[in-house]
């Protein structure tokens, strides 16, 4: 035990044994290697084929898909889609937005597809094609955070949310301070609302509060830690970082196309045209313009991602690939060389 009281703070979770580390870490990413209709569809092919093996095996993968839109403009016979969020779904719906809307109304936060109800996937005729496109655990889960949690803009609910639901069950405050917890509290959600109106912040960044004795100031909302030990207990169910087996259930329905976000920039274009988009429909997408968001870090630029994992205790880390290892397993991510990666990084920078 760890001797916390469970009311104001949680015990650490049970360690699973140790992943065993491969020889060589901190490899370079693997290059495109879809340049062509025949190579992409050979690509999508070995695809389907690891999760339809691995599937025998995964437990929650199965069911129904939680959301699955049909997008009749895309490509001659349109497409149902599966969006994952924080999965390059801004930048995907971006794409198709201008087939649907003119571009004024695509520049607008309010123009998401999925949020339109003629967009409903059952509307979809029989063998309509279908996409899914997926992301690292560990890349999506972190980048959830960062975007939705640390510092979510002005007027975002996630910040309340990341506040009740994580940084007030979790954060460790002085024993002295207990009695004075739910006062603590209310200040703080007054103080946070006001701070996030007035002086909203880059992406990523913490926001403490100066000169302020008040543990739930500093810093406003939750800590990495703090997300995720919520997140593992059952407090924030959300679609920004729930597991895509269970969003999506790849298991039970079948996806005609797997892209990876990592590979966004390649895999993208040339699925579309194998969907059999025209010149026109593909000019109209403008792909140049329009992928920006969701690029897949390269290992000479992860070093955000590593300070961050690196500061969580080593049963954390193999919680959250537990979580995620249907995920992991299903769609072919080595979640495990992940977990030793972060080790050696906090074994080289922190010790």
């Amino acid at each position: 035990s760890s001797g916390i009281n469970a009311e104001y703070g949680v015990c650490p979770l049970q360690k699973e044994p140790e992943v065993q580390c491969p020889a060589e870490l901190f490899r370079e990413p693997s290059s495109c290697n879809s340049t062509t209709e025949e190579s992409f569809s050979e690509l999508m092919k070995e695809r389907r084929r690891v999760l339809w093996e691995r599937c025998k095996h995964a437990t929650g993968a199965s069911g129904s898909a939680s959301e699955k839109f049909y997008l009749d403009k895309v490509g001659p016979n349109g497409l149902v889609w599966c969006p994952v969020y924080k999965g390059a779904s801004s930048s995907t719906n971006s794409h198709f937005c201008p087939l649907f809307y003119g571009e004024s109304t695509c520049a607008k936060p309010s123009a998401a597809l999925w949020r339109k109800p003629n967009f409903r996937g059952s509307l979809a005729p029989k063998g309509t094609p279908t996409l899914l496109i997926v992301r690292h655990p560990f890349e999506r889960l972190f980048s959830a955070y960062r975007d939705k949690i640390q510092a979510p803009p002005n007027g975002n609910g996630f910040i309340d949310a990341a506040m009740r639901k994580a940084a007030f069950p979790n954060r460790f405050i002085a024993p002295e301070l207990i009695a004075k917890r739910q006062s603590l509290i209310n200040s703080a959600v007054a103080i946070a609302a006001k701070q996030m109106k007035e002086h909203p912040v880059e992406r990523g960044q913490y926001v403490y509060m100066k000169g302020q004795s008040n543990p739930y100031l500093n810093p406003l909302s939750a800590t990495f830690e703090e997300f995720i030990r919520a997140i593992l207990m059952g407090a924030m169910d959300n679609e920004h970082w729930k597991q895509v087996g269970r969003y999506c259930a790849p298991c039970s329905e079948y996806y005609d196309y797997i892209l990876k976000v990592e590979n966004y920039q390649c895999e993208f274009p040339q699925f579309l045209k194998t969907l059999g988009s025209t010149e026109s429909l593909l000019n109209r997408i403008n792909l140049e313009k329009r992928i920006n968001v969701n690029k897949g870090r390269s290992a000479t630029d992860r070093t955000d991602f590593y300070e961050y994992y690196a500061l969580l205790p080593d049963n954390l880390l193999d919680a959250i690939y537990q979580w995620y290892k249907a995920d992991c397993d299903l769609f072919d991510y080595n979640c495990e060389k992940t977990i030793c990666e972060i080790r050696e990084w906090r074994r080289a920078h922190l010790s």
